[in-house]
């Protein structure tokens, strides 16, 4: 009867003389196995079959849509091959007359456990001009944002100029608010910082509000994107 891999399930034929063409397609199939781009449902599927991956080897998490690789440097752990990225799709929500925070729907990415990553993104914002906007992070137990800053322009009534403004923060939870040009004018920021993990992975949330109550609405605008980039 034919076998197949332990690992990625590749079938090893059965063969008329079964001395001799199973142990060589065994071994073909083995060389082969160990240079594949490996697939797996999710981590725990990838620990039972891979627990001894070796240095640089790729693998693809079906349930995260992502590929990662062994890095045996420092403490060994699977990093993610390339940075990841979110991009807010629609305008679905919208803050008015509150400063209760909301969790954006589209902002999000997943991070792993014990990691460092450099947070990069773009906001654009609609907000008037007392409510304005202010923000802050979800995210696992143990996660640190020990700084991160938005440097923005506040767009003028033509709308193609403005003042600029950058707040700095060294908490995640430590909230950065920057001014609403009024309602129908875009303002917009320059996202950067520094993302940290302790023993939980989970994702890493963007959360947002009115700085000040207003009855306007608020908005986070279509097409601001946030990227995380892992370098630790």
């Amino acid at each position: 009867m034919p076998t197949n891999t332990a690992d990625q399930g590749l079938t090893i034929p059965a063969g008329a003389d079964a001395a001799n063409l199973p142990a060589n397609l065994t071994t073909l199939t083995g060389q082969i196995e160990a240079r594949l781009v490996k697939q797996y449902v999710n981590e725990a599927d990838r620990t039972a079959r891979n627990a001894a991956p070796t240095e640089g080897q790729l693998s693809w998490l079906q349930n995260l849509d992502r590929f990662e690789y062994w890095n045996p440097t420092g403490t060994p752990a699977w990093w993610e091959l390339l940075p990841l990225y979110a991009r807010k799709t629609a305008e679905t929500q919208t803050a008015n007359a509150t400063t209760t925070f909301l969790s954006d729907t589209h902002l999000l990415l997943p991070v792993r456990a014990s990691a460092v990553y450099a947070l990069e993104g773009f906001f654009w914002w609609d907000s008037g001009t007392t409510a304005d906007i202010k923000w802050q992070w979800l995210g696992p137990a143990g996660f640190a944002m020990p700084i991160w800053r938005v440097g923005g322009t506040l767009a003028s009534v033509a709308g193609n100029t403005g003042s600029y403004d950058s707040q700095i923060s060294n908490g995640a939870t430590s909230p950065i608010a920057l001014a609403g040009a009024g309602i129908g004018l875009m303002s917009s920021g320059l996202l950067q910082g520094i993302v940290t993990t302790g023993g939980t992975a989970g994702n890493l949330q963007l959360q947002w509000t009115q700085n000040a109550s207003e009855a306007v609405n608020t908005r986070m605008k279509t097409n601001s994107w946030m990227r995380l980039t892992r370098i630790g």
